[in-house]
């Protein structure tokens, strides 16, 4: 916490790109691109408050993760981490030393029952701003500073924020994530430049900034959904409650895309498990039942898993079991069969 407080003595203002010269910009408008900019001695404008990590883990590498204790460790004021299973790789003291906590599940509950669980946790011990992560990812030393300093400027200047998340970069290839507009039938993507905010139609669950407050108004995360999906439902919940959601250009978080990622028409596309796809069009479908989901979001996603369908349908080998895995997630996100997997396994 002490680098943060360092960090927190530069003044940072938001200015938008028609801004005629003036003081301070007042109204901030969605889909521009924010650029933070300017530095100042004087007397500093933020305030710091309390963080708290919250770490979902199954099947952990444990090499990975004490890359990312080690990483985080310096930028919070503590943390937990939420084992989906009995065991994990590293001992609770081992945790401890790093400033964070052990839950243990005991099963794979899925992200959602874990993120909750988390939150939870940090509710308890007074966190004010929590910032998710997956096992497999790792931010820059200055990430967290830099996405708080975002959320507190556009506070100030009255944003009703919910969450703010950093750019991907893929820890193989070092090739950077685009954000995604918020999608308005349309689906467009954002690649600000450093210090530039931008508003997303939603941000994945590691390195997502946000408060406890925005998690109470928003409404837990939907276990039922268990895996996929959870963070962009979240992030809808959260916009329709009228809080917002962005990115942060130049905030680094280095992110593992999977073992099985393929280049298709410029685009890095993981390839998952039969089950995997079996969650990716179960919960597609399921979101499309839900009131608070936008019509054209519906519209837009509806039209996306189509072509996801297609693609791993002729792409995905053994092609059979994945056809059978997606057209039954299909079948039972229309029914609302929800939950874990009937022949999930761990």
């Amino acid at each position: 916490m002490r680098d943060i407080a360092a960090a927190m003595c530069v003044v940072v203002r938001l200015r938008l790109p028609n801004c005629q010269g003036c003081a301070r910009c007042t109204t901030i408008h969605p889909n521009q691109k924010l650029p933070i900019v300017g530095k100042s001695d004087a007397k500093p404008e933020f305030s710091v408050p309390s963080i708290h990590a919250i770490i979902v883990t199954y099947n952990a590498d444990p090499v990975l993760l004490e890359r990312l204790l080690a990483a985080l460790a310096p930028q919070v004021a503590g943390g937990v981490v939420v084992n989906n299973g009995a065991h994990l790789p590293l001992s609770r003291t081992a945790l401890q030393e790093r400033g964070f906590d052990l839950l243990t599940l005991m099963e794979n509950r899925g992200i959602a029952a874990a993120l909750n669980a988390g939150f939870d946790w940090a509710c308890r011990h007074g966190a004010e701003f929590v910032v998710t992560f997956d096992q497999d990812s790792e931010p820059a030393p200055d990430m967290i500073v830099d996405l708080v300093q975002a959320w507190q400027t556009l506070a100030r200047q009255g944003v009703a924020v919910g969450a703010i998340g950093p750019e991907q970069v893929d820890s193989r290839t070092a090739r950077r994530a685009a954000f995604m507009a918020p999608i308005r039938w349309r689906r467009s993507k954002l690649s600000p430049v450093a210090g530039q905010v931008v508003e997303v139609d939603h941000l994945i669950t590691s390195g997502c900034l946000t408060t406890i407050h925005a998690w109470r108004q928003a409404g837990p995360f939907l276990d039922d959904l268990f895996i996929d999906y959870v963070d962009i439902e979240w992030c809808l919940r959260l916009r329709h409650n009228g809080l917002r959601v962005f990115g942060l250009g130049g905030a680094i978080l280095y992110h593992a895309m999977g073992d099985d990622v393929k280049d298709w028409r410029g685009q890095q596309i993981p390839h998952h498990s039969p089950l995997r796809h079996y969650y990716l069009m179960r919960n597609g479908a399921y979101l499309q039942r839900l009131s608070h989901i936008p019509f054209a979001w519906k519209v837009s996603d509806a039209i996306h898993m189509v072509k996801k369908f297609i693609y791993f349908s002729l792409r995905s080998h053994p092609r059979r079991p994945h056809i059978a895995a997606m057209l039954r997630g299909l079948v039972d996100g229309l029914r609302s069969r929800m939950g874990p997997a009937r022949d999930a396994h761990d």
